[in-house]
């Protein structure tokens, strides 16, 4: 066994959502360019990438990142996912830096702001710090907008980069309940390969439950493009269905976005006369692990259990 081939990961979660953080690996890169990391990590590494993300080490859940040096921030953060899935996520942000600070592998600034370098640009977290302890995570939204809406469904930009498909919850399902999770569960797949099979692009469907309560807080379940059930209520939903409801008459410029499971994000507008969001949550961290790959293992890639 080559232990040369030792990864090591702190995993961690934000409303549900999990990430494998990579912190020390045999992944290395020729430069500091991220569009050239990022390229180079999603043409290679795929036995590597799919025994951290698989079974029975991983889950159709769990979300990769790996941490490198940036010469333009305080990190670069690369993604690695399933397939069928964005390749930039805003909770990977939250998670990494939570993680980074609460073990000790980045230099706490004088604000607790931390730039963060990403294919798609750089963003800043701002970090609420109790005795090393992260209580709060802080984040802004690019420019997201509606562009287009017709009898099924509405269809939100978020970050003008990732398009969102936002549907009222149908009368045959009661409600954005566990006891109704099946029903939800057939729409969602049934939903997805409606919209592939006719060549539809998006990044997500978004099932909102309207007037599930009053005032600011929502209900509402968002399905990735091979079906799969979210397990939070996602940063870019929550800003996509904060977006929609800024274009209704009464919009609330603040909404708590309860997932079917029960946890919740809440974003808020900047009122900065353009569409843009502040969201803050708390991220926690649950482990750390060593994996080590190994070539001549019959089962190198993982498995998904289904």
């Amino acid at each position: 066994m080559n232990f040369e081939k030792m990864y090591n990961t702190i995993d961690t979660h934000v409303g549900g959502e999990a990430f494998r953080i990579v912190t020390q690996s045999p992944i290395a890169f020729r430069g500091s360019d991220v569009h050239a990391n990022h390229d180079e990590l999603q043409r290679g590494f795929t036995n590597e990438k799919n025994l951290l993300l698989n079974e029975p080490r991983g889950h159709r859940g769990m979300h990769g990142c790996i941490v490198t040096s940036s010469s333009n921030a305080d990190f670069q953060l690369l993604f690695f996912n399933h397939q069928a899935v964005t390749n930039f996520k805003y909770e990977g942000l939250l998670t990494t830096v939570t993680a980074l600070i609460e073990t000790g592998n980045v230099m706490r600034t004088a604000d607790d702001c931390y730039r963060v370098e990403t294919v798609n640009g750089i963003y800043k977290v701002k970090a609420r710090i109790d005795q090393q302890e992260v209580t709060a995570v802080s984040i802004e939204s690019g420019t997201c907008f509606e562009v287009n809406a017709n009898p099924d469904y509405v269809t939100v930009r978020v970050d003008n980069a990732r398009d969102y498909l936002l549907y009222a919850l149908p009368e045959t399902i009661p409600g954005i309940e566990l006891e109704h999770l099946a029903a939800l569960n057939n729409w969602g797949i049934g939903k997805t390969a409606e919209l592939t099979k006719g060549n539809v692009a998006y990044e997500g469907v978004i099932l909102v439950e309207s007037g599930a309560a009053a005032g600011r807080k929502v209900r509402s379940v968002t399905f990735e493009k091979d079906g799969y059930i979210l397990r939070s209520p996602g940063v870019d939903s929550t800003f996509a269905i904060l977006t929609s409801l800024l274009n209704t008459p009464s919009g609330p410029g603040e909404i708590e976005n309860e997932s079917i499971f029960g946890s919740s994000l809440t974003a808020k507008a900047l009122g900065e006369g353009e569409c843009r969001f502040e969201l803050e949550t708390e991220a926690f961290v649950t482990g750390s692990h060593e994996f080590i790959f190994d070539q001549d293992d019959p089962l190198k890639d993982g498995f998904l259990l289904v």
